[in-house]
């Protein structure tokens, strides 16, 4: 088998040093490195995936970022060749590079005269839309997802599934035996708000998708980086230029720490949490379900919003699912039918200015023109709209399964933030909902409002 033999010229910082012992634990399957920028997380984890390649001929590495072009620019073009530089001088001269597929592939295969074959490889991917293909051709000794916070969870579901090879490795235990390389994930981030799938995984031990508890939680663990334990490696005016940034800024990008809340947002985390309850849609007196369609269909247009709730003689609000998604206009009639009876819904909702007109269309053109639909009018802009519905969420009037809509509930946290981008329809199909229920299209919510039983529910 063909061996590196050159000798590491790589000079960690003290606070790399100690971070990078939990890779060397066996237990720590997920790893997390967070803090501000430039303080050596890219670099560090770089480090650690060649080590790792180095020490496992055959093994596969997979380095991720959201968009391909943004890996090969800033990963494959620039940090990890710098990292192989500095760790072994001459090592990335003797790999075999495709620039084409954004490949390095080791000289550490099992014959000495083409070394190249059967040796680690590390491929640099993105997360596009439509990549997932070529990403299921392979299994992964090691992952790695650089800007995680950039990263919908569901791709970090996608590639566990890919987290499954296990290799001898070079060296052996006090036996002689090879010790085998177990699979491990990294990410790093600087970390933005408490509301973020990382901070839910990693500091709640909590499943980002549905807040159920995290199956083997002590497999998960992050450490902190900060500038200041980087600062060899880094411009002193720079480091200043930080202290300039606003408090909020300096928390993410030099404290390396989460934020409690969007300080904008019209809809808290907290209040939706302390009113969790679940119910049986028997018990509600009246449900809707509300649809804030797409108008374009193809891989990057808006979700179209669909959203169930009820409401209780007590006047209690309940929101019971979100089947939001991207789908043609044929699959979304088809799901707001099937979502008709299940809950054995009352009404479907549509905002008559935006969108009132197209789902009764669209519902009648596929084949459910028995379906029952009112319209709420939007008389305002979108958080003016919202405003009320947010009142019924700080009196404690609407309640969320125990079971968290997590990605209706993220949305509705970042609502109002400078880095919320896209259309709110998960939020827009909720708020038409409520306002139906609650009467907010008319004259405002309805005290002391008594409803009929459920055999006999208000139309």
């Amino acid at each position: 088998m063909a061996t590196i033999k050159i000798e590491s010229q790589i000079k960690l910082t003290a606070s790399q040093r100690k971070a990078a012992l939990l890779a060397s634990n066996s237990a720590n399957r997920y790893i997390l490195y967070r803090g501000g920028a430039r303080s050596g997380k890219s670099y560090l984890i770089s480090y650690i995936l060649l080590m790792r390649a180095i020490s496992a001929p055959g093994s596969r590495t997979g380095v991720f970022r959201k968009t391909a072009a943004s890996c090969r620019q800033t990963l494959f073009d620039l940090t990890f060749r710098q990292v192989m530089d500095d760790t072994y001088p001459g090592l990335l001269s003797r790999c075999l590079v495709s620039e084409a597929e954004a490949t390095i592939t080791l000289p550490n295969g099992p014959d000495p005269k083409n070394p190249h074959q059967g040796g680690a490889i590390i491929l640099f991917l993105g997360l596009d839309d439509g990549r997932r293909d070529k990403i299921l051709g392979n299994e992964f000794a090691s992952i790695w997802i650089n800007e995680c916070t950039e990263v919908d969870y569901d791709h970090v579901s996608f590639l566990m599934t890919r987290l499954n090879q296990t290799l001898p490795t070079n060296r052996t235990d006090e036996l002689g035996e090879p010790i085998k390389l177990k699979p491990k994930f990294f990410f790093d981030c600087n970390p933005n708000l408490k509301t973020d799938w990382e901070y839910k995984a990693f500091v709640l031990n909590k499943n980002p998708k549905d807040n159920s508890a995290l199956h083997k939680p002590w497999q998960w663990v992050e450490a902190k980086l900060d500038p200041e334990g980087n600062s060899d490696n880094i411009d002193a005016d720079y480091l200043d230029m930080l202290n300039n940034l606003s408090v909020r800024e300096r928390r993410r990008f030099v404290a390396g720490e989460w934020s409690d809340v969007n300080e904008n947002a019209l809809f808290k985390q907290d209040d939706i949490d302390k009113a969790r309850a679940d119910i049986d849609s028997d018990q509600l007196s009246r449900i809707v379900i509300a649809v804030d369609p797409a108008v374009t269909n193809h891989a990057k247009s808006d979700l179209t919003g669909i959203v169930v709730a009820g409401i209780c003689s007590r006047g209690e609000f309940y929101v019971l699912a979100d089947a939001s998604g991207r789908y043609d206009p044929a699959q979304w009639a088809k799901k707001v039918d099937s979502l008709f009876v299940e809950y054995q819904a009352d009404r479907i909702i549509a905002e008559v200015n935006q969108g009132g007109d197209l789902v009764r269309a669209n519902l009648r053109a596929n084949g459910h023109q028995h379906l029952p639909i009112s319209d709420v009018r939007a008389y305002r802009g979108k958080e003016l709209r919202a405003e009320p519905v947010a009142t019924l969420y700080e009196r404690g009037k609407v309640h969320h399964p125990t079971r968290a809509l997590t990605d209706l509930e993220d949305q509705m946290g970042m609502y109002g933030a400078p880095a919320f981008k896209g259309s709110p329809d998960r939020l827009d199909a909720l708020v038409y909902a409520l306002i139906e229920l609650a009467h907010l299209d008319r004259d405002g919510p309805k005290p002391g409002m008594t409803l009929a039983r459920r055999g006999n529910r208000l139309r």
